[in-house]
């Protein structure tokens, strides 16, 4: 804590031509001045000249100490056949966990990938996800431990199958708070919402208490959990408000699965497997049982739906909480990935927020226009939702992509390959840079349950800030491109680059 001012430097969004002081006390902007006025009284002062000042990033969608834990995992994308094996054979005892295959698999894998895993390890479980981590390949031993009968089993297994395994399997739950917080602000953010499992809830609310963190974290409790509190005639209730350093406001519900495994629930068939419209994860009845109880007790709710028919029913389920809560609060629709226009104007209405993640389409545009065929024209219909009104937030999805902000909107604004090759996905569907980063800092401040005004940089609001010594802001593909000097968030330079300065 205490008072600095930051010399010479740019404000973003803002004219690249003009420069500022800007004074923070403690935890809060004071004031712009312009160069070389800014009040110095008991102040240390920074000479930050031409660095650029821009609002801390909010992740509004990412699996946070699973992320950490997804680091230590053995990563599978890429790998032959016989380095899968070998990874697999040479881990140190206990389960062996990897991600990141995709289809189709091996012809000595396939059609039966138990048999397969069993022979490299049939005394440890092995739990492989696939790379949107819908999907898995399980060994006969991790069916074991989960009580799944094994003898006729293929050894894979899709969605709710999957994560009943993944649950019973012990393993390293990369616990690690200050380490995940140390790591987001590395990214530039300095807020962010996750969706872990309830022993994530525990270690990121305790270690969030004092501010400490200097991250502001947003959890969603997940479905399971509260209707087992419910059911069981405990109170559950909503944690936290906007202006405390962590917050629980929504109830997460699964609504389908994902394009990358053919589980998404489509409105009319895959366009490569006909007969299937993906994975319905709950009935409506279900769904109506949850969303009421969530209105009843005063939470907000975040519902993943990826295909259109999902987010149709996820905004049918949205109307029915908002008619039945008496506060207003944030509820999401997450993921949004293929919208029907048709149903834009009902999303509008309804007072859905859109969760997005761009980034998705680095993997997903290999895939789309086979799966989904016309109806890819509107996939991940960010300029289309934007016109229509809908509130838009954008989230990196971590593990499944990358915890990168700036990668994320340059998906949204250029719709290319990661490097920027390659022919842009829908070109309609196209963004602005500002419009984007906006969707990242103040304009998700909001839909995250974030302070009022959160990430403007206005005087009187909260001093969560990046310093990049870039050109420009707006040239800015990836966080190795962007130049991170240091992150101001809760009162202190996060990453300790300035926090030697010499007092003036």
């Amino acid at each position: 804590m205490g008072a600095w001012l930051l010399t010479g430097v740019k404000r973003y969004p803002g004219d690249s031509r003009q420069r500022f002081d800007l004074r923070i006390d403690d935890d809060r902007i004071t004031c712009w001045s312009g160069a070389g006025q800014g009040d110095r009284r008991s102040a240390r002062v920074l000479d930050l000249d031409d660095c650029w000042v821009l609002p801390g990033f909010v992740d509004s969608h990412l699996h946070l100490l699973y992320s950490l834990e997804h680091l230590q995992q053995c990563k599978l994308e890429g790998l032959s056949l016989d380095s899968v094996a070998t990874s697999i054979a040479t881990g140190q005892a206990g389960p062996r966990i990897g991600h990141g295959w995709k289809d189709p698999l091996p012809a000595l894998m396939d059609p039966d990938p138990r048999r397969f895993l069993d022979s490299i390890t049939c005394d440890d479980p092995v739990f492989l996800w696939n790379s949107d981590h819908h999907r898995a390949l399980v060994n006969s031993e991790a069916l074991r431990i989960a009580g799944v009968e094994i003898e006729s089993h293929q050894g894979i297994v899709v969605e709710e199958a999957a994560e009943h395994i993944w649950s019973m399997i012990p393993r390293n739950s990369g616990g690690d708070a200050t380490g995940a917080a140390r790591w987001l602000l590395e990214h530039g953010i300095t807020a962010a919402t996750t969706f872990d499992r309830a022993d994530s809830i525990r270690i990121l609310s305790e270690a969030s208490s004092d501010g400490q963190l200097g991250v502001r974290i947003r959890h969603g409790l997940p479905e399971d959990d509260f209707l087992c509190a419910i059911d069981c005639g405990e109170t559950c209730l909503p944690v936290g408000t906007r202006e405390d350093p962590f917050a629980m406001p929504w109830v997460k519900i699964f609504l389908d699965g994902t394009l990358g495994s053919r589980t998404a629930w489509l409105k009319s068939d895959y366009s490569d497997d006909p007969g299937n419209r993906g994975v319905v994860r709950k009935s409506g009845e279900d769904l109506d049982r949850i969303v009421l109880l969530a209105a009843q007790h005063g939470w907000a709710v975040a519902i993943h739906a990826i295909g259109d028919a999902a987010v149709e029913e996820a905004n049918r389920a949205i109307s029915i909480v908002r008619s039945n809560r008496k506060i207003d609060l944030p509820d999401r629709i997450e993921h949004c990935q293929l919208v029907d226009p048709d149903a834009l104007d009902a999303i509008r209405s309804t007072g859905a927020i859109a969760s997005l993640q761009p980034c998705h389409l680095y993997q997903d545009r290999q895939i789309l226009d086979e799966r989904w065929g016309s109806r890819a024209s509107y996939a991940f219909a960010l300029s289309s939702i934007d016109a229509a009104g809908i509130p838009i937030v954008l989230g990196t999805d971590s593990p499944i992509e990358s915890a990168d902000p700036w990668s994320d909107i340059d998906a949204a604004v250029h719709r290319l390959d990661r490097d920027r090759k390659g022919t842009c996905y829908g070109p309609q569907e196209r963004v602005g840079f500002e419009c984007a980063f906006n969707w990242c800092t103040a304009g998700a401040a909001k839909a995250n349950f974030l302070p009022q005004d959160w990430g403007t940089l206005e005087p009187g609001t909260a001093a969560d800030l990046q310093i990049l010594a870039v050109e420009s802001p707006e040239q800015v593909r990836c966080l190795s491109d962007a130049n991170l000097m240091d992150v101001y968030s809760m009162g202190s330079w996060r990453l300790e680059r300035f926090g030697a300065a010499d007092e003036s």
